[in-house]
């Protein structure tokens, strides 16, 4: 017991230290951004317009720049080192959504202490365990907070998939109309993505990038190729394949996309059948497991115990 609170106690100074040296990095003061808020005064005396008035932050705006320069300092020693991992981690950023700047570093960043976290925590319940399930619990709360972020991750990505496909037959029809209408094809998508934004807000950000590419100068070609492969889903995919098959062929682009929306309603249809006609097999596993032992219990129960409770076993006189 006394080894235990030993090691738990370098344990916690190892943390503590290393949170102190964290919170340095953290919560050290810029000065050109605090004389930008009027903390500081000017180099006449006053403040800059605020009369050296302190300017208090709302904690919603402390927070998101204190996570960052957290998940900053603690990803920069293990970032990764070669070019093909960190366009791996940005690939997988970039189907999630997130094309922030620091997006991969808060991530790394995130691993790094989650994984301390998770050793702690698993040291701690090891220590009430007791045995050898110490270092066991230890080694799997360590595992389990290195990989949640990339689960959290992955979790993201396929979500996100899922949204946007189950929105693109509505901003098709949506385009189809707006193309019938007389609308070019940079107008129509600019148009659908502000229409469509509260029922889908995934689509309509990814339509307002792509208008935007186009109007800081980008080929309308590279723009919709851009939207399949920044979003990773197949449908986007295919749906920008089509369109750049269509603008250099010449042909009809309401006739395309009305052929494209109705292809992706056919193929939502038959994935909603197959989904139907896996659920009988699904509920087998369920149904042997819990239902069957349970309705076995409450019918055959009382029958067993007045068996029991018979002559047949009663002890002889």
């Amino acid at each position: 017991m006394n080894e235990e609170m030993v090691f738990g106690g370098l344990l916690f100074a190892t943390v503590a230290v290393l949170a102190y040296g964290l919170s340095g990095l953290v919560f050290r003061r810029d000065a050109l951004a605090a004389r930008l808020r009027n903390d500081l005064p000017d180099d006449h005396g006053g403040g800059g317009g605020g009369g050296g008035a302190v300017a208090i932050a709302r904690p919603s705006e402390m927070v998101t720049p204190v996570m960052e320069r957290l998940g900053h300092a603690a990803a920069k020693p293990f970032m990764p080192k070669t070019a093909v991992k960190q366009s791996s981690l940005r690939r997988e950023l970039m189907y999630a959504g997130i094309y922030t700047a620091s997006a991969m570093e808060m991530v790394v960043g995130a691993k790094v202490i989650l994984l301390a976290a998770g050793l702690v925590v698993g040291y701690l319940l090891g220590a009430m365990i007791g045995g050898v399930f110490t270092y066991l619990v230890l080694y799997l709360g360590g595992v389990v907070g290195f990989l949640l972020p990339a689960f959290w991750l992955r979790r993201r990505i396929s979500s996100r998939r899922r949204n946007l496909e189950r929105a693109l037959p509505d901003a098709l029809d949506l385009l189809v109309v707006c193309v019938e209408s007389g609308l070019t094809l940079d107008a129509a998508i600019h148009r659908v993505g502000q229409e469509i934004a509260l029922a889908h807000p995934e689509i309509s950000k990814e339509f307002g990038i792509t208008q935007m590419e186009t109007r800081v100068g980008l080929a309308r070609i590279d723009a919709i190729r851009n939207l399949g492969q920044r979003t990773g889903s197949p449908a986007l995919q295919s749906l920008a394949a089509m369109l750049v098959q269509t603008e250099r062929f010449g042909t009809s682009i309401a006739q395309a996309l009305r052929v494209h929306a109705e292809s992706l309603r056919v193929k939502r249809q038959y994935q909603a059948e197959e989904k139907a006609q896996k659920a009988a097999v699904k509920l087998i596993f369920p149904v042997v497991l819990f239902i069957f032992p349970t309705l076995l219990v409450v019918l055959a129960g009382p029958a067993f115990i007045l068996f029991f409770n018979s002559a047949v076993f009663a002890p002889g006189k």
